[in-house]
């Protein structure tokens, strides 16, 4: 694979750019990849065919799911069933 430098990236581009990773849960490289396959006309994730619901339903970022699981961990401790002793 090659690299590519961009110099004098304009704040508010730099910004929108880093925001968009930031809400995709995504690295800046494979934000940026997705974005200039897309305006290229190489977006390979439309040839690529979705089993899910994710078009229909939204998906989660990496951050939002490990929210997710942080707050439901304490649902999965056991209490004892004393309900069930005589």
């Amino acid at each position: 694979m090659s690299q590519i430098t961009i110099r004098s990236l304009p704040e508010d581009l730099e910004k929108s750019i880093r925001e968009l990773s930031k809400r995709q849960g995504t690295s800046l490289n494979k934000t940026l990849i997705g974005l200039l396959e897309k305006a290229t006309g190489l977006d390979h994730s439309r040839t690529a065919k979705k089993r899910d619901l994710s078009k229909i339903a939204g998906t989660w970022s990496s951050h939002e799911a490990d929210e997710f699981e942080d707050r439901i961990r304490e649902f999965e401790r056991c209490r004892p069933a004393t309900h069930l002793l005589g």
